[in-house]
């Protein structure tokens, strides 16, 4: 009887040709978290030294050859593998350590998913007893989209290459070396050497921070050219910078530039059983600021560090899975200025949403995002909702508390930095509030009460805020203002804010601009009232070298100008006589609100 299934084509559930295509653009961030992916299986083999190399050719392009990546090597002195071991390690989703919680591995996707997302091809020799006993074996991308190979290759023994030997320090008595070949510009980040060691460096020192610091860890970069083979070591990168790094400016190489402020741990209860998720917080000391001067702190090379490293540190194990920047407030130069790390043992790795990249913790990090309150029934406390969605199986139940906790503590502590950097400024004029714009936004906010102005709950657009920020720099402002002034725009914090602008004529006065539900008021440098009422003192100007009778003429200069500007407007109405009545319910629409804003005013918000 001839068998039904007889020379039908592959019926796999997942093609070998197809998944492998899949595999390949599964989302490594960039070639430094591929890399990283690598240094986590040597970790997890108890290597203490790790060499990265990169082998650079030239190439030739259309009228003229450049150097390019051609090799990319990792040697590890880890515990090596068997036959059987290596053979696991190159299949998708297998692996000695599936089910281990105790380590940094797991997921059995490392090796080959990060090593064909950069390289068409994966060669791997590993040993345990001296390098010239190597096991040996492979992926192809090819070999697989071709169906010439649908299994990975049985180890055979060879010895690690002698191109690999010469170029690493010491090759120990067991490890493992993997080397990615048939490099293409497609796939990697950086085309050269030197700048795929500078990042890879720079991540690595974050995400294995407490291994180096440790002492646990040592990482080696080398790359180039044979005759220009240029080498270094990865230093720690602390984002709470409750460490001393050397490639900090001084003196933040020998001390610590933030202080520890809180260290809060976290009870979290998964089927009966409870386990702990530590917080710590941290914020930069005030020698920040005294270093700074009067340059902005922002500014300085330890500022400008900072700012690459904002965002909640997410520790799984020891090891950092992301600087998560959803818990940050967009344009807010205050985020820089403290670090919060949160980690938790790999037992809640479901709970967090922790991905087989080991990249994101996809729960932690949508609960950045969400108000208790927008997940609660009606008449629901914030542990009612923690107790049904916890008994619904939904892991936002078991980490809501966490989150709550930890968006309280950072509001405190940017109010902190916000108090700590007034208390630097020493009477300075600064224009994100404090002057008329804070009384302005209160009388602002009252009115919303009771005649809200269409549009004024909306979230302002990108475009909205990227034309403020451009505004307030054009206003004058420096960076850390108008970034805190544009944060304050997205939390509606500041509705109308106070332009200085050059218009393109010297007739109009003042103009009206909406940025999404905000104003912004802004006057004319060019109208001659200019500097007769609104710079009638200037942030420049240094008061105690003012004599009493030039402050009088002054403000005498301010009065008059006034009066010109009413008298102006009056005889506009009489020039105008057929919309007489239209001036005047101006008028008054006008005077009642000039009454509401300047009446009474709150001198103690006044500079």
């Amino acid at each position: 009887m001839k068998n039904e299934n007889e020379g039908q084509e592959d019926a796999s559930f997942i093609p070998a040709d197809l998944a492998i295509q899949a595999m390949r653009d599964s989302g490594y961030k960039n070639t430094a978290y591929a890399l990283a992916e690598l240094i986590d299986n040597s970790v997890q083999a108890d290597a203490k030294n790790i060499e990265i190399m990169c082998i650079e050719e030239y190439i030739q392009l259309a009228t003229r050859s450049r150097k390019r990546l051609s090799k990319i090597a990792v040697l590890d002195d880890g515990i090596g593998m068997d036959g059987i071991v290596l053979r696991k390690a190159l299949q998708f989703g297998n692996g000695t350590r599936l089910n281990d919680r105790s380590g940094i591995g797991r997921f059995g996707m490392g090796l080959p998913n990060a090593s064909i997302s950069q390289a068409g091809r994966l060669d791997v020799w590993s040993w345990q007893n001296g390098p010239d006993n190597a096991l040996h074996s492979f992926l192809d991308v090819q070999e697989i989209r071709d169906r010439k190979r649908k299994d990975v290759p049985v180890p055979e023994r060879s010895a690690v290459p002698a191109e690999w030997r010469k170029r690493a320090i010491s090759i120990g008595r067991s490890g493992t070396l993997v080397v990615w070949t048939k490099l293409t510009p497609d796939r990697l980040t950086w085309k050269g050497a030197k700048a795929t060691l500078k990042n890879t460096g720079w991540l690595l020192g974050r995400i294995h921070r407490r291994f180096i610091d440790g002492g646990l860890l040592s990482i080696r970069l080398a790359g180039g050219e044979d005759n220009a083979f240029e080498s270094g070591m990865v230093t720690i990168n602390d984002p709470m910078y409750l460490t001393a790094a050397p490639t900090m400016p001084s003196p933040f190489n020998v001390e610590p530039m933030f202080e520890d402020v809180i260290n809060e741990p976290i009870s979290v209860e998964v089927d009966g059983k409870k386990y702990e998720v530590q917080t710590r917080y941290s914020v930069a000391k005030n020698k920040t600021l005294d270093l700074a001067g009067s340059v902005n702190r922002g500014d300085t090379a330890y500022g400008k560090d900072a700012a690459n490293n904002i965002g909640v540190s997410v520790m799984r194990e020891g090891r950092e899975l992301m600087l998560d920047r959803s818990w940050t407030i967009q344009y807010d130069p205050r985020d820089r200025w403290w670090g919060c790390e949160v980690e938790f043992p790999a037992a809640l790795d479901e709970i967090f949403g922790v991905t087989n990249n080991k990249q994101a913790a996809t729960v932690f990090n949508e609960l950045s995002g969400l108000d208790w309150k927008e997940l609660a029934d009606p008449g629901e406390s914030m542990p009612d909702v923690i107790a049904r969605l916890t008994e619904e199986g939904d892991p936002k139940g078991v980490l809501l508390f966490l989150s709550e906790t930890i968006k309280k503590n950072l509001g405190q502590i940017r109010n902190t930095i916000k108090i700590q950097a007034k208390g630097t400024r020493k009477g300075e004029k600064r224009h994100v509030g404090g002057d008329p714009t804070e009384e302005a936004n209160k009388r602002w906010k009252q009115r919303d009460e009771t005649n809200p102005i269409p549009d004024g709950d909306t979230k302002p657009s990108t475009e909205d805020l990227d034309e403020l920020s451009g505004d307030l720099t054009e206003d004058g402002r420096n960076e850390e203002d108008a970034s805190e002034i544009v944060a304050r725009v997205i939390s509606g914090d500041l509705k109308v804010v106070f332009i200085d602008k050059t218009l393109g004529g010297s007739s109009e006065l003042f103009t009206v601009v909406s940025r999404g539900p905000a104003t912004e008021v802004v006057f004319n440098r060019r109208h001659p009232a200019f500097d007769m009422i609104f710079d009638t003192v200037s942030a420049d100007d240094d008061l105690d070298q003012l004599s009493s009778s030039e402050l009088q003429d002054r403000l005498l200069k301010a009065g008059q100008a006034v009066q010109l500007l009413f008298a102006a407007w009056a005889r506009m109405e009489r020039e105008d006589p057929p919309n007489q009545a239209r001036y005047e319910r101006v008028r008054e629409s006008w005077g009642k609100l000039a009454r509401d804003f300047l009446d009474p005013i709150d001198i103690s918000g006044l500079d």
